[in-house]
């Protein structure tokens, strides 16, 4: 039988899966499409040939899908398999001299996801591109397996690459007894899962400090109905729940804004925080520049929902003020309602190309953004 081997270094040899104190990943392999558990990344051929039920007078290949794939040596031949676990079958009358690790091709890669096998020739894989692989939600919970009870999670922005382990699971495949969906997650009996909830016990699970501040509902193929909070529920597994915050404040830290208007209302200028329909704060009687035809204005900011790590943007002037088509910034097609007025939007971006400094939320603040708003209004044309 003419064979190609393959040569390891001592190392490698020896069965080095892993940095010292790390458990050993587990790993597959794909033989003939059936995954194929295995002992570690180093094995002999004969361990792949045993393990696959590949009888006597059958070669294994290693797949470069190419027409001159590797065809593996004796049973007694290391094999690593990081440089590729996928494997056919052709018989040993077939094989020829000629056949020869292909020069420059990469042979193919199996990820394994709760034991389904997707096929790449990329190596460098991250938690986000390997759930695009396997056309798993960006939020599934995902898991690198090891020989231990302490998996590696892997969140879309860590590595997965495949010389570390190419087998995976999610959290859905190692649940154990019931388990229910809530706001799109995942719950078992290991997270307060039980028989019997009420509607506060399923709430607690995505807000476990206020759950009476909720309300519930579940939804099935009958449509939807609310839950309350001190109604038991029958928990026979698989069913669905929404849970929502009875109060929305929008997001932002309050504290903080209410602090910076402090700021401003003792320097002797007037404010008012504004919660609905929008979260915005208005500015009363902004001087214009001395002499200008029109002495003063109002100006709404809206507060960005992440704020202040967001930064403050955009002003907007009370319709029909004579100062937009005067100052800088166009005025756009949006409008909204406030304070019994409508306010029209100016396109204007102190701190995004408008003049100001790049945006610090150890600096800035509405306090600031006031003194962008005297330039804004001081420069009227």
């Amino acid at each position: 039988m003419n064979t190609t081997t393959e040569n390891h270094n001592q190392d490698f040899a020896a069965g080095k899966n892993a940095p010292e104190c790390r458990p050993a990943p587990k790993w597959m392999a794909l033989v003939e499409d059936e995954p194929i558990p295995l002992p570690q990344r180093s094995v002999t051929v004969g361990v792949i040939r045993s393990q696959a039920n590949v009888p006597a007078g059958v070669a294994l290949t290693r797949d470069y899908n190419s027409p001159n794939d590797f065809v593996l040596g004796d049973d007694t031949t290391l094999i690593d398999l990081a440089e590729g676990n996928v494997f056919y079958r052709v018989p040993e009358c077939e094989e020829k001299s000629e056949r020869y690790r292909p020069c420059g091709k990469t042979a193919k890669l199996a990820y394994f996801i709760d034991d389904r096998a997707e096929l790449t020739t990329n190596p460098e894989q991250s938690g986000k591109s390997l759930r695009a692989l396997f056309g798993l939600a960006a939020d599934t919970p995902l898991f690198r397996d090891f020989e231990s009870p302490h998996d590696e999670a892997i969140a879309a922005d860590v590595r997965a690459r495949f010389a570390d382990g190419p087998v995976f699971y999610t959290r859905r495949a190692h649940m154990r007894g019931l388990v229910i969906t809530v706001n799109s997650r995942q719950f078992a009996e290991a997270d307060g899962v039980k028989a019997s909830m009420t509607g506060e016990d399923i709430a607690r699970l995505v807000y476990p400090k206020a759950p009476r501040e909720t309300r519930v509902w579940q939804r099935d193929g009958a449509g939807e109905r609310e839950v309350d909070l001190d109604e038991l529920v029958a928990i026979k597994g698989c069913e669905v729940f929404d849970v929502a915050r009875r109060r929305v404040d929008g997001g932002y830290a309050l504290p903080r804004v209410e602090r910076e208007l402090a700021l401003i209302t003792a320097g002797g200028s007037r404010v008012k925080l504004i919660a609905a329909p929008i979260n915005a704060v208005l500015y009363y009687g902004l001087r214009t520049r001395p002499r200008y035809p029109v002495e003063t204005t109002d100006v709404l900011v809206p507060i960005p929902p992440a704020y202040p790590g967001q930064f403050l943007d955009w002003a907007y002037l009370p319709e029909g003020s004579p100062l937009i088509g005067k100052v800088a910034g166009s005025a756009l097609g949006h409008t909204i309602q406030a304070d019994g007025r409508t306010w029209r939007q100016i396109s204007y971006h102190p701190h995004t190309g408008g003049g100001g400094p790049p945006w610090d939320p150890s600096v800035h603040g509405f306090h600031t953004y006031l003194t962008e708003l005297i330039a804004w209004l001081y420069n009227a044309r």
